[in-house]
């Protein structure tokens, strides 16, 4: 692959598995992914985590406070009354906040997409990526459309400056984008341009075999 420079056109940060996420200006990554990023889940009457597949409603609800510590809340209700979020939810008992063991991601620490793949026909929900990238050009590999996105195997890397370093690693099954490991923590801000180079390892064609799952 070439290098190629992009922009981070945009940060997001899931506090809570399945519930809307903040748009913060910088961000710091470790090697776990985005400070705060799903570190948290809403646990039913029954002890169960609830997730958007079986209560769609949890997208609706609303996060306020810091990522460590959010306060959630059913709209119109006062932030951190879980007993309104549990009546807009329709369930018969109390819910509570918890710390994921392990996190609450399902696949890999971050997520990056880049603009133009997210808008491309067939791309599927990627709204809950970590990190979207303005990529001029978008060439795309040998045998790839425009627009292919960041390609997998390669390394992100601020340009000029101390920051994270990740590993673009495999295609999410049923969104755009691509999923990738930190090989080196740091911030990474909102505007800063980055470098996507080929790894040590990057496969001829960009990418890594076998798609994965989609982040919660």
């Amino acid at each position: 692959m070439q290098r190629l420079v992009a922009t981070v056109q945009q940060l997001a940060v899931f506090p809570v598995k399945s519930l809307p996420g903040t748009a913060p200006h910088r961000v710091e990554v470790g090697a776990d992914g985005l400070r705060g990023d799903r570190a948290l889940v809403l646990v039913g009457p029954g002890g169960e985590v609830l997730t958007a597949k079986h209560h769609p409603g949890l997208r609706a609800l609303e996060l306020t406070g810091p990522p460590e510590a959010p306060l959630v809340s059913a709209p119109g209700a006062a932030p951190g009354d879980l007993d309104a979020v549990a009546r807009a939810l329709g369930l018969d008992g109390p819910v509570r906040l918890e710390r994921a063991a392990g996190g609450a991601r399902q696949v890999a620490p971050v997520h990056v997409v880049t603009l133009a793949e997210r808008a491309a026909p067939g791309a599927g929900d990627s709204s809950r990526a970590n990190v979207v990238l303005d990529l001029p050009g978008e060439p795309g590999e040998p045998g790839e459309p425009a627009g292919a996105g960041a390609p997998a195997g390669a390394l992100l890397r601020p340009e000029g400056a101390d920051g994270p370093v990740l590993r673009l690693t495999r295609r999410p099954r049923h969104c755009a984008g691509v999923f990738a490991d930190v090989l080196v923590p740091g911030v990474l801000r909102v505007g800063q341009r980055v470098l996507l180079e080929p790894g040590p390892h990057a496969p001829a064609d960009g990418r890594a075999p076998g798609p994965a799952g989609a982040h919660g």
